[in-house]
């Protein structure tokens, strides 16, 4: 008995090349078999179809920098917990991301690492986190955000190797601040493993910010964030970063930790290729403004917008699709773009974008339909309905 082909008719299909209205993206097994205009010519009798007209269909969205939401983050001690946020991921169009740990003390980062592999390796090809990001703890402690400083540790490479012996394959990408003394030996075996070198939380000049990244870091962290501003007479990281063509940025796409115009600047100094849109959501994503536990504060969440006391700015409530909506209809980028910008450069910089990231035959079936607004009705995973309010 052949399997059942599943058919997103009717919508507005957002690919690499541009958006094909009224397309129809044809699923089997799991996989994209064709994207045309109107119905494919391949569909089978076995066929279900759903009705996308009037939404847009774009690829799932990639997250490689999110701490939690509901209430929940990946630190907590209750297993349980990670299942519940890949699920609130998945009703918010996010089929891939990296489940992120700040700097802890290493009685909480262990325990907290041992529950995400245990997780992955037995879910393997039913969730959507794919590995662990681990924010620090080599990190610049002047430049320290909402991280708390005690947690904060001096680079030594017996200390990254334990971390690394209990994360193992699933710990793909790394933060640090390459200015600091004992740095590039973690630099080094990180970019050995293939685990993703990101700069961030980091106080660099030039000249340290360059070492790393002719040492292989291929990322920054939440770009303007957590780093100096521009100087034009000591451009430090900002400026290498901005320039360096074999970096893509990460930013945190809310219009409070960097403001829409900086946005569309950053778009066009590096490409829509190079820019990687995250949330950095905590565990207050989705609540009531109130106070809540993160990275070993307490933060006060007001308007949605999360701080220490003291006023510094300490992750985001924000959801993936509002993100999207805000690259699109505040900074004023295509949707093709968009997509590269909330999918594609992320899977590239993870090594998966021949497995998914954008809209093509032979790639999995990872793909959202949004309505006008950009609220997620639909989310594919694998091809498998993970979320639907949109055909019940």
């Amino acid at each position: 008995m052949e399997s059942e082909d599943l058919v997103l008719i009717g919508g507005d299909v957002v690919t690499q090349e541009g958006v094909i209205p009224h397309g129809a993206v044809t699923i089997r097994d799991g996989l994209i078999v064709s994207v045309a205009e109107g119905p494919s010519p391949g569909v089978r009798n076995s066929t279900r179809k759903i009705d996308c007209q009037g939404k847009t269909v774009m690829p799932g969205f990639i997250d490689v920098h999110t701490h939690g939401g509901i209430g929940l983050d990946f630190e907590d001690d209750d297993p349980s917990v990670i299942e519940r946020l890949s699920e609130y991921y998945f009703r918010h169009g996010t089929t891939t991301l990296l489940a992120t740990l700040p700097a802890l003390p290493v009685e909480k980062m262990i325990p907290a690492l041992e529950r995400l592999v245990t997780y992955c390796r037995t879910h393997e090809t039913d969730t959507n986190i794919h590995g662990v990001h681990v924010e620090g703890p080599y990190l610049n402690k002047a430049m320290r955000g909402g991280m708390t400083e005690a947690y904060i540790e001096e680079p030594q490479l017996r200390s990254w190797k334990k971390i690394k012996s209990v994360g193992g394959k699933y710990i793909k990408m790394i933060t640090l601040a390459p200015e600091l003394p004992g740095i590039e030996p973690i630099i080094r075996d990180a970019v050995e493993d293939k685990t993703v070198v990101s700069l961030g939380h980091s106080a660099a000049d030039g000249e340290a910010t360059m070492k790393a990244i002719k040492a292989g870091a291929t990322q920054a962290t939440h770009l303007f964030n957590a780093m100096p501003g521009l100087r034009h007479r000591d451009p430090g990281i900002l400026a290498e970063i901005l320039l360096a063509d074999t970096v893509d940025a990460q930013i945190i796409a809310d219009g409070i930790h960097v403001h829409p115009k900086i946005i569309e600047l950053a778009v066009r100094l590096k490409s829509s290729d190079h820019i990687i849109a995250i949330t950095d959501s905590m565990r207050a994503a989705e609540l009531s403004d109130g106070e809540f536990a993160s990275a070993g504060h307490m933060v006060r969440v007001e308007g949605g917008v999360s701080k220490l006391k003291d006023g510094t700015l300490a992750g985001s409530t924000l959801v993936f699709e509002k993100a999207c909506r805000l690259l699109v209809q505040e900074v004023g980028i295509a949707l093709p773009e968009a997509a590269r910008m909330t999918s594609l450069n992320a899977a590239r910089s993870l090594g998966i974008s021949v497995q998914t990231g954008s809209i093509e035959a032979g790639k999995a079936a990872d793909l959202v339909v949004l309505d006008s607004g950009f609220t997620v009705l639909l989310t594919l995973h694998h091809g498998i309905i993970r979320h639907d309010g949109l055909t019940h």
